[in-house]
């Protein structure tokens, strides 16, 4: 009889482990399903972590069905994401779960003993910006502003160059000696002296490549070369003079005058203080 007993004992054992066995095959075979289901909507845990902002870790654990993986605080509010973004029914998923967990857990009191609890939630961090540091920018480029603004009305403006050369042409040379009218050139205007107001627009029309020499008030001279059958156009707000190596290959105008030029060696046009022009050129 004893034996017989122990037999029915241990086969009612046996049937017991068997039951619960397959009661946890087909729990994670339901959690496993709920996976196969996502993969079918082609969504991916990485997916769901960057738009939930839940770490991808606690996604795997639910479809595991792995909960002693989750903070007990945040369980509920997992499934309850996990079922809105995949479109499953949150009370199915929440009954297939341990009894534990179907109750309502308890708020936590706030602990001060303890250091804060890390939250499972991942973001990034924004470091406030540092007002003072914005509104000194501002200041800096605003004093940067007027300064730039009165060394342009006063320093430039009153140091504005006086010669406006509308060509770019080759300097052969910055720096030459500065023009003088040598004692072997005459006056070739004669009494028919010219006075212009300023500015003084000069025009060279080459018919050859041409060298001349330009000095504005007292700086020294640019010698310049300009290219054959190209106008040359310089506009002077000084007085000035013009030295020409070869001025039968060319014509020259004046605030649009054309200037009485014949000879084939060089000349020097000046123009004075008060505007009168005088052409100098040596002697026939």
């Amino acid at each position: 009889m004893i034996d017989k007993k122990n037999s029915n004992q241990n086969g009612k054992a046996e049937l017991s482990t068997d039951n619960i066995m397959k009661q946890e095959q087909d729990r994670l075979d339901y959690w496993d399903s709920l996976r196969k289901k996502r993969l079918n909507k082609k969504i991916s845990l990485e997916d769901l972590s960057l738009r939930t902002k839940i770490n991808i870790r606690y996604f795997e654990a639910i479809e595991k069905g792995d909960f002693s993986a989750l903070p007990e605080t945040y369980i509920r509010l997992f499934l309850k994401t996990y079922a809105r973004e995949l479109g499953f029914d949150y009370e199915e998923l929440l009954a297939h779960t341990p009894g534990n967990i179907q109750k309502k857990p308890k708020v936590p009191k706030k602990n001060t003993n303890h250091k804060k609890e890390s939250s499972p939630f991942t973001y990034k961090s924004r470091k406030k910006r540092n007002p003072f540091l914005l509104i000194s920018g501002i200041i800096i480029v605003a004093a940067a502003v007027i300064v730039f603004q009165y060394y342009e009305s006063h320093d430039f403006l009153s140091n504005k160059p006086s010669l406006t050369d509308t060509l770019s042409q080759t300097v052969v040379d910055a720096e030459p000696d500065i023009i003088s009218i040598p004692k072997e050139m005459i006056p070739l205007d004669g009494k028919n002296n010219i006075t212009l107001k300023r500015p003084y627009v000069l025009e060279i029309l080459p018919q050859e490549n041409l060298i001349y020499l330009l000095q504005v008030e007292n700086e020294r001279s640019r010698e310049n070369l300009i290219q054959k059958n190209i106008n040359h156009s310089i506009t002077v707000n000084a007085s000035f003079r013009l030295k020409i190596f070869q001025p039968d290959k060319c014509r020259i105008l004046l605030n649009g005058q054309t200037l009485p030029i014949s000879s084939n060696k060089p000349i020097i046009i000046e123009v004075n203080d008060m505007g009168q022009v005088s052409l100098y050129g040596s002697k026939p």
